[in-house]
């Protein structure tokens, strides 16, 4: 039997990435610094305008921040969620029990953003089950506008989004060896000096490949921001939407595009940088 060569392996999902993501990305890339006639629809010339007009307008400099800064509460908020419940399963014992919570972490994930969207104005309206709980509270005495809000597009994101961190968070713990908890059992750790200066510190690439994860996710969002804050919740993904098919500006929806994909990658590029030199000598201690 011959071996096969490592390319020749490689070469048929190299050439699929290369059909399917890699050539219409160059197209969209050549398309931003074209001009289109809004008549005949044909593309011509090249300009350096619709980069220009983006990264100084200020309407598409204010979604270019509402986008990432969306992005960036629904990562925090994910891990900050997440991390117990992550936990939680990590340390559970009975192998029924995990694989519960592992498909109840998949239904967000399994199911439609659009019907999960659609299914959070019933929960999220006015007349909805959360203004209902507030008000038989005593919380509110009117009911909280969650629709058409950063906050109602945020907690849906967290919702849709989280699930990734919380799986990568688990994946981690569970790679811990417990020879080294036990260890520091022995030696006098509580559960808090245990997990402070064990579980969390190994269990970091989790939080960092989750945070990425559910960053990018999160900024390159169409339907959530669409559906649950309509028209008054601005982002980019529905700028390009509008470029696209409202006034046919398919140049500005390729600039916009390009932006948004530049901007998520240096932003998770920086990140894991710095985090990662940050807390190389806080993981290597641990």
């Amino acid at each position: 039997m011959t071996r096969r060569s490592p390319v020749a392996l490689v070469l048929p999902a190299t050439l699929w990435l290369a059909v399917s993501w890699a050539w219409p990305l160059l197209l969209v890339f050549s398309m931003s610094f074209r001009t289109m006639d809004q008549i005949t629809f044909e593309l011509s010339g090249f300009t350096l305008g619709h980069f220009y007009q983006v990264l100084t307008d200020p309407f598409y400099l204010d979604s270019l921040l509402r986008s990432v800064r969306i992005a960036a509460i629904v990562t925090l908020l994910s891990a900050l969620l997440g991390y117990p419940v992550a936990l939680h399963i990590a340390q559970t014992t009975s192998q029924r029990a995990r694989t519960a919570y592992t498909m109840i972490l998949l239904i967000p994930i399994m199911i439609s953003l659009v019907v999960t969207a659609f299914a959070w104005i019933l929960i999220l309206g006015p007349s909805g089950f959360i203004n209902r709980a507030l008000t038989f509270l005593g919380v509110t005495s009117e009911p909280i506008q969650f629709l058409n809000s950063e906050s109602g597009v945020i907690a849906v994101l967290v919702y849709s989004f989280g699930p990734y961190m919380i799986i990568n968070i688990c994946t981690a713990i569970d790679k811990i060896d417990p020879a080294v908890i036990r260890a520091a059992q022995l030696h006098g750790a509580g559960p808090w000096r245990v997990f402070r200066s064990i579980i969390l510190p190994l269990s970091f690439p989790g939080i960092l490949s989750g945070g990425l994860i559910v960053f990018s996710l999160s900024a390159a969002a169409f339907v959530t921001p669409y559906v649950i804050g309509g028209n008054r919740v601005k982002v980019i993904p529905l700028q390009i939407y509008n470029a696209a098919v409202t006034t046919f500006d398919w140049p500005m929806a390729a600039t916009l595009s390009i932006v948004l994909l530049v901007i998520s990658l240096a932003l998770t590029a920086l990140v894991g940088r710095y985090t990662e030199r940050r807390f190389a000598a806080w993981l290597r201690g641990a």
